[in-house]
């Protein structure tokens, strides 16, 4: 059986949740499959220089966009899947995903599952479990293959980046597609990172809806300066002009790995998880032993909040001497 392992990639930048597709693939194949990585874009060399933990990759190399809308993405992946006839097709939850996954469901009529956290594989059926409700519930469910799965970043841990050899490397034309296409890009609007850049922070405290207000923030930033630290925040919490975009975490912020994130007040919605979950070191507080942020939080605490933050300044106040 084929397994396809659609990955991303834009500005001579592979993302990273794409070693985790090529991961999830990996981890349920068995004798005689093969994992096949799917790659859409400009930067086939570097699709060909990080997944070689794929058996084969298919690269839709364009050279008038950058970036692939989803309507041209999931048009390439069509035709992908009529000439390979896979059993599964793992997509990852992204901006992209969003879109692809249901296109090819209702294209093939295959059944989908979103937000998934795990697969067990039992000959020609699946175990998943995956998130409803934000992430409050955990659902199991059964399905028989071929079946598409849209996979929560953070879910599998990333596949060890290396190159693939030449004679595994497809490449088709994607040009056609795009300029047929109905979505077009116009341009490609990056923030500046001069003041902060989350990406190279080595500790990062973030503060959710929870922190209340605009004014407790100073209570999280002064943490933050005693530990070193970066403050960042949820969505929510720059929505509400809290914090300024460059310190939003997220789906639609910033993608962090730092040595130590402390969660403050964060519920931990999938789009927040999807930008802070391979950080190696998770501290969650939330007064909600559900929220979804102790799903992936190496420890965690449902107390007040500020009287943690109060407590730990304190302790750091005294072994500094200040």
């Amino acid at each position: 059986m084929k397994l396809i392992a659609c990955t991303e990639g834009h500005s001579s930048k592979i993302e990273a949740f794409s070693l985790e597709m090529i991961a999830a693939a990996r981890s349920i194949a068995q004798a005689g499959d093969e994992v096949v990585a799917f790659f859409a874009g400009r930067d086939a060399e570097g699709a060909s220089a990080s997944f070689g933990a794929a058996d084969r990759l298919i690269v839709a190399r364009a050279t008038k966009s950058d970036v692939i809308p989803a309507e041209t993405y999931a048009l390439l992946l069509r035709d992908v899947i009529t000439a390979e006839s896979p059993g599964l097709v793992l997509v990852p939850y992204s901006a992209n995903g969003l879109d692809v996954a249901a296109d090819i469901a209702a294209r093939t009529g295959w059944p989908l599952v979103s937000y998934v956290n795990e697969i067990k594989r039992h000959g020609e059926s699946l175990t998943i479990v995956a998130q409803m409700y934000g992430g409050k519930i955990l659902a199991e469910c059964e399905m028989q293959l071929p079946a598409i799965l849209m996979i929560n970043p953070g879910a599998f841990a990333e596949a060890a980046p290396g190159a693939i050899t030449a004679v595994s490397v497809q490449t088709i034309d994607a040009d056609p597609a795009l300029t047929s296409g109905k979505v077009k890009m116009v341009a490609i609007d990056v923030p500046d990172y001069a003041d902060v850049d989350l990406t190279t922070a080595e500790r990062i405290v973030c503060v959710g809806r929870g922190i209340g207000d605009e004014a407790s923030i100073d209570l999280a930033r002064n943490l933050a300066t005693m530990l070193g630290a970066e403050i960042a925040g949820s969505r929510p919490v720059v929505d509400n002009g809290w914090l300024p975009k460059l310190r939003q975490v997220g789906k639609s912020g910033q993608k962090v790995k730092p040595k130590l994130y402390l969660a403050l007040g964060v519920s931990g919605a999938p789009e927040h998880l999807e930008g802070m979950s391979q950080a190696d070191l998770i501290i969650a507080v939330n007064t909600d032993p559900k929220a979804p942020i102790f799903n992936v939080a190496h420890y965690g605490a449902t107390c007040d909040l500020f009287d943690l933050v109060a407590n730990l300044s304190d302790r750091l106040r005294a072994g500094s001497g200040r």
